[in-house]
């Protein structure tokens, strides 16, 4: 399995016609994916299956919908948190996000029901089309998680029962271009409460990580690549193994920047995998509800550790 560098991110190929659970290449690939999580929290993947074409489409469907009147973008509610409607605020003037909570597992109704609230007249073109990416993104990540119980060398049944209860959200992010008196912050530095997001955009700079060592990177931005970043949910459930990726936007360039991002949420409970607790690696958390978590975060980020330590 070859592997290269982008901005110090390792590129895995996650293709999954090139994957076969038990070949060589499935083995170096698992072990390519627990080294960059454990090393800096995020990889890029390779999906030859979305192609140029089903990008572009992609990027003008969202277009089209940040496009809409202020009040039809918000008539998508949540009473989740993170899961509604975000406008541009005083405190984050260039940033603008809708969301698709598929409210379970991945399903194509949830599309629909989506596009219906947006164009009540119906919009058979946007529903085909992000269907098709939302589940080539969401085959993606399962094929990522296999991979990371094969690299601790987990039951796959444990990873059987992780997929069946994981909920997706697909989320669109638009950053505007700063005016000559505004910040170029796009957006601010954070984890995701998610086990794994997937990022995949335009091709705008703008996106930071935080490695190990502390330093900021910028990420080469290529619509023919997906970061993979470690979410809160990832952090716990590795028992601080892998730790969950700081990232913001900084805006750079004269161009507005868009992005995609598929969240994965546990439906039941997170907890750390048995297997992963040892002298070396004590247990630290307690299991919980992940939309509880969601709430608890929202309400009182300083005091996440009262939430989460066991």
């Amino acid at each position: 399995m070859s592997s290269q560098t982008v901005s110090q991110i390792p590129v895995i190929d996650l293709t999954e016609q090139n994957l076969k659970p038990g070949t060589d290449t499935w083995f170096s690939a698992s072990q390519l994916v627990r080294s960059a999580l454990e090393s800096n929290s995020c990889f890029y993947a390779v999906n030859e299956k979305v192609s140029m074409e089903l990008h572009n489409s992609v990027l003008a469907l969202m277009e089209e919908l940040f496009d809409l009147p202020l009040e039809t973008k918000m008539k998508k509610t949540s009473d989740k948190p993170y899961h509604g409607y975000y406008e541009r605020t005083p405190q984050a003037p260039l940033y603008e996000s809708v969301g698709i909570d598929f409210d379970g597992p991945f399903n194509k109704e949830a599309i629909q029901k989506y596009a219906n609230i947006m164009w009540p007249t119906g919009y058979d073109h946007f529903c085909e089309t992000i269907n098709q990416y939302a589940k080539l993104l969401v085959e993606t990540d399962k094929t990522a998680k296999r991979l990371l119980f094969d690299a601790y060398g987990l039951d796959n049944r444990g990873c059987d029962s992780l997929l069946e209860s994981t909920n997706y959200m697909l989320r669109s992010f638009k950053y505007l271009v700063p005016e000559n008196h505004e910040n170029n912050l796009g957006l601010y530095a954070h984890t995701d409460v998610s086990y794994f997001t997937i990022l995949h955009q335009n091709n705008v700079t703008g996106l930071q990580v935080k490695l190990k060592s502390g330093d900021w990177i910028d990420l080469n931005p290529s619509p023919c690549l997906f970061l993979f970043l470690a979410g809160d949910a990832l952090k716990i459930w590795s028992n601080d193994r892998i730790e969950s990726c700081e990232h913001r936007i900084i805006i750079k360039e004269q161009k507005k920047r868009c992005s995609m991002g598929l969240f994965s949420f546990n439906g039941k409970m997170v907890e750390t995998q048995e297997e992963l607790v040892d002298e070396d690696h004590p247990m630290r958390y307690k299991p919980f509800d992940h939309y509880e978590y969601l709430t608890f975060r929202q309400k009182f980020p300083s005091q996440i550790s009262s939430f989460l330590l066991a």
